[in-house]
């Protein structure tokens, strides 16, 4: 979804239960940091960049208040230098999907699960890949929200009769 599909918004949700299903859970772990990195690249790439730079600073600040191996959620070390260079570039660089520097793990199971026929292609595809569709970039505003709504309605109309 990250990498490849680049759905930003659909990571995040996916993220943010895998987060909140944990026996106990702060907003200091490490799945925040991947939410909000997910937040950030959605609000880069739909031109809030305020958004965009509060989600990357957010994630930095978990990063380093309570530091973590990149390894361990599939990434190299330098993506903490790669996520400082993306906010100074920010406000004079049109979007362009990160090249997560991930590890070869992460990698060849990409690999593997992919078309390709050669490492090579699929590099290049990687670093290449940049999805526009209305669908996956508007995500949050096209989606259908009725379980939400009522939901919502349902919590409301259970505090009124209490």
């Amino acid at each position: 979804m990250l990498i490849i599909e680049q759905d930003y918004f659909e990571c995040h949700e996916i993220m943010e239960d895998a987060w909140k299903s944990k026996g106990t859970f702060t907003k200091m772990d490490k799945e925040v940091f991947l939410v909000l990195i997910a937040t950030a690249e959605y609000h880069y790439r739909r031109d809030n960049l305020n958004g965009a730079k509060r989600s990357y600073i957010r994630a930095l600040n978990i990063f380093h208040s309570h530091p973590f191996n990149l390894n361990s959620i599939g990434l190299k070390e330098s993506f903490i230098d790669l996520i400082g260079e993306r906010i100074k570039e920010i406000d004079d660089a049109p979007f362009k999907p990160l090249s997560y520097p991930i590890i070869d793990s992460v990698f060849n199971a990409l690999y593997e699960a992919s078309d390709f026929d050669s490492i090579t292609e699929f590099e290049s595809y990687l670093n290449e890949i940049h999805i526009k569709n209305h669908e996956t970039v508007h995500r949050h505003k096209i989606r259908d929200r009725t379980d939400v709504i009522e939901e919502r309605l349902m919590a409301l109309n259970r505090k009124k009769r209490d």
